[in-house]
């Protein structure tokens, strides 16, 4: 019987080590819990680590950078580790000549707004912009005097417009030509204009087709009268129409290249 009073008693004695291993390991998680939330209250006292500067990097063309740092600085709030770089960075983007923004803290007390400002290819619509990856954009001041071509489509066909402005630009440069305006109507009728006021009329059917009708003409029927030349309309299956400059109506050729 002794030796069984015994064997109970250091069970016992085992269960009771355990149960105060425990407790001690709880009262030692509970310990740095309370550490940890109190050195984060620490950290986030916005008056122990104040923001004291708002730096703002990027190459400007267009964007002036009292407007960007106007954008952001309601969002520039709190302290260094509690400021909000992700709505800092949302209001840096919600400006149309910012392309990409990206934030970042700078120890002991600055955030760091790095911008990539949109580069504009074309005008849009006459009233905004398209960037190189045919996407639309529209300040809202008047930037009409920016010398770049003039394209004009449906909404979601940008990159199309884009795509094909740069193929035909491609191909009249090839005869000394610039291309200054392409529109796509809403029937997906075609019409250029070049430098000099040229414009062509492709309409809607294969009008890279009736381009290459012109192209082929331009050498023996235009070329030596570019001056004169007014309107070239391509809308037909077999030939086209020419309107000189000093003439009254329409001259037929019946250029069936």
């Amino acid at each position: 019987m002794p030796r069984a009073e015994s064997k109970i008693t250091q069970q016992v004695a085992a269960l009771l080590r355990a149960r105060a291993r425990t407790l001690s390991g709880l009262v030692l998680l509970a310990v740095l819990g309370g550490a940890t939330m109190l050195g984060m209250r620490w950290l986030s006292d916005p008056y122990r680590f104040p923001l004291g500067v708002v730096e703002v990097q990027g190459d400007f063309r267009y964007l002036q950078k009292e407007q960007l740092q106007a954008a952001v600085a309601p969002h520039v709030t709190g302290g260094f580790f509690t400021v909000d770089v992700v709505a800092v960075r949302a209001a840096a983007e919600a400006l149309p000549w910012v392309y990409r923004a990206s934030v970042q803290r700078v120890w002991p007390q600055t955030v760091r707004v790095q911008i990539e400002e949109q580069q504009p290819v074309a005008h849009w619509h006459g009233q905004g912009f398209l960037n190189r990856h045919g996407e639309a954009f529209f300040p809202a001041e008047d930037q009409t005097d920016i010398a770049l071509p003039w394209l004009d489509g449906p909404d979601g066909q940008e990159m199309k417009v884009l795509e094909s402005y740069r193929r035909v630009s491609s191909r009249l440069a090839s005869l000394g030509l610039q291309l200054q305006r392409l529109q796509v109507d809403g029937r997906r009728a075609w019409e250029i204009q070049l430098a000099g006021g040229i414009a062509l009329k492709l309409g809607r059917t294969q009008p890279w087709q009736r381009l290459q009708r012109f192209v082929r003409a331009w050498p023996s029927v235009f070329a030596a009268r570019q001056a004169e030349l007014r309107t070239v309309d391509l809308r037909y299956s077999n030939g086209f129409s020419v309107v000189w400059q000093q003439a009254d109506a329409a001259d037929d050729a019946g250029n069936t290249g």
